[in-house]
């Protein structure tokens, strides 16, 4: 596909939930069963993500966490499978982020205003569950760490089901 089919896939990506037999893994469920809060990006996969996680349960639905989108490289010009244009995608951003341009002005306001929310909220909750997206999960949890939060432990690295857990200050 060429730069306009990746796009198109991923307004459909971004609309669609996720597969029927896609699940949890169990203790990741017993983790957010116990959850005090549980917020979820408002795109449906994440959605129909954190109800298969605590099944029973309404999230708290957060724009904030939505997932930010990363630049098409511009240096691509051919149609390529989308596995190939996912590699040059996450170079072209890896690269940015060395660079010191990991996101717009825009998505660090909202990743800052994300952690305002979920200090707020850990006022309150023992343990907040948060389903997001991988490249705004990076975000998130830099500028976390910014504000004092510790890294606990990463479990999955960016791939489904992974989770990356925080001890507030």
């Amino acid at each position: 596909m060429d730069s306009a089919g990746v796009l198109q896939w991923r307004d459909s990506y971004d609309a669609a939930g996720i597969l029927p037999d896609s699940a949890p893994p169990p203790d990741l469920v017993a983790e957010a069963a116990g959850a005090d809060c549980l917020i979820a990006s408002d795109l449906p996969r994440a959605i129909a993500s954190a109800e298969r996680l605590a099944p029973g349960r309404t999230p708290r639905i957060s724009p904030l966490m939505r997932e930010m989108y990363l630049d098409l490289p511009r240096w691509v010009v051919a149609r390529w499978p989308l596995r190939v244009w996912e590699v040059c995608i996450t170079a072209h951003w890896f690269v940015r982020s060395w660079q010191g341009g990991i996101a717009t002005p825009e998505e660090l306001r909202r990743a800052a205003d994300a952690v305002e929310s979920l200090e707020e909220t850990s006022r309150d909750a023992a343990t907040t569950v948060v389903v997001t997206h991988g490249a705004f999960r990076r975000l998130l949890a830099m500028r976390l760490v910014d504000r004092g939060w510790t890294a606990v432990s990463r479990t999955g690295g960016y791939s489904n089901w992974s989770a990356w857990r925080f001890r507030s200050p």
